[in-house]
């Protein structure tokens, strides 16, 4: 029985190190490059929606883990001389993670491979302890999490933070407003016309929000971000019921103009062809001050979930 234990705590041990020195290399990485190390799209959609620094958040997770390491120590091979503290950290940080994981799934609506390991090592240490400790985390764990997902985080659509986090690249305009946010895909023909087209207008300030990793864009006079998340804009949009691109939401002095299409986004820009006055049939032009999702034709834009390479003549796709 004694070995048992000894093994049970000794791999105890090695897990509780391995957590520490993965949280240490964590805060060198971002030390050195300014930035955690992400290993999805996910960890910098949470990293951009949380309020604390990650070097804090990491601080704090190696400190823990050193705690649970000596308190593993100290048992000397006997899980009844391991200390209670011990015991109820592990449970306590049941329910952090339980937080944590809610957020990720509720809030954000993308999963951080590197937060889930630290959850995964978390896990693996309260199931080491027996079988009192597994009933009391999953108990812990449930409460946590029902009591996170019962509270109401809708964020408003206008909140500033879930567009500028997605922002790719910025032109600025002459004008304070509109002040216009572009949501576009790199392999959409229809949003590369509508970015062509704003090379004949410079009135406005433009934000580009692409929801899939692009390098450059062919516009000049614009300022590249430093880092930005196409998985924030596609969350974006999901939360709006939008399912279609392009998309152009507007910010004016009394509020935000939500537009899909190219043909309703060229008209909001004035840059629309308008039908001859013969009697010809053409293209209507929209109000610019339409509000709310207008309609989408099958033809006038690319869904979210897929590629839209049907590329216009004499237009080129915007990566």
């Amino acid at each position: 029985m004694l070995n048992r234990k000894n093994k049970t705590l000794q791999l105890a041990q090695f897990l509780t190190l391995v957590a520490s020195l993965l949280i240490a290399g964590q805060i060198g990485f971002t030390l050195y490059q300014g930035s955690p190390f992400c290993l999805n799209d996910g960890c910098k959609v949470v990293e951009k929606l949380t309020r604390v620094s990650p070097l804090i958040i990491n601080g704090v997770g190696l400190f823990f883990f050193l705690v649970v390491y000596g308190g593993l120590r100290m048992a000397r091979g006997e899980l009844r001389r391991l200390p209670s503290v011990i015991n109820n950290l592990l449970v306590a940080a049941l329910g952090v993670e339980a937080v944590l994981i809610g957020f990720q799934y509720l809030v954000a609506q993308a999963f951080c491979a590197y937060c889930l390991s630290i959850l995964g090592f978390v896990v693996l240490l309260n199931l080491l302890l027996g079988f009192r400790q597994i009933v009391s985390g999953v108990l812990v764990f449930t409460a946590a999490l029902l009591a996170f997902a019962s509270l109401d985080l809708q964020q408003p659509a206008s909140g500033q933070q879930a567009f500028t986090a997605g922002v790719f690249a910025s032109r600025p305009g002459l004008l304070k407003y509109p002040e216009h946010y572009l949501f576009y895909s790199s392999t959409c023909a229809h949003c590369a016309k509508v970015i062509a087209s704003l090379k004949n207008s410079g009135r406005a300030t433009v934000h580009f929000n692409p929801i899939d990793q692009v390098a450059t864009i062919d516009l000049p006079q614009t300022t590249i971000s430093a880092s930005y998340s196409p998985a924030l804009n596609k969350a974006l949009l999901t939360s709006l019921g939008i399912d279609d691109i392009p998309v152009l939401m507007t910010r004016t002095a009394d509020g935000w103009t939500i537009r899909r299409g190219e043909t309703a986004i060229l008209a909001a820009l004035t840059l629309a062809p308008r039908p001859e006055s013969g009697g010809q049939s053409g293209i209507s032009t929209p109000p610019s001050s339409q509000a709310g999702i207008p309609g989408l034709d099958s033809n006038d834009g690319c869904r979210v979930s897929s590629e839209c390479t049907s590329t216009a003549p004499g237009q080129a796709v915007v990566r």
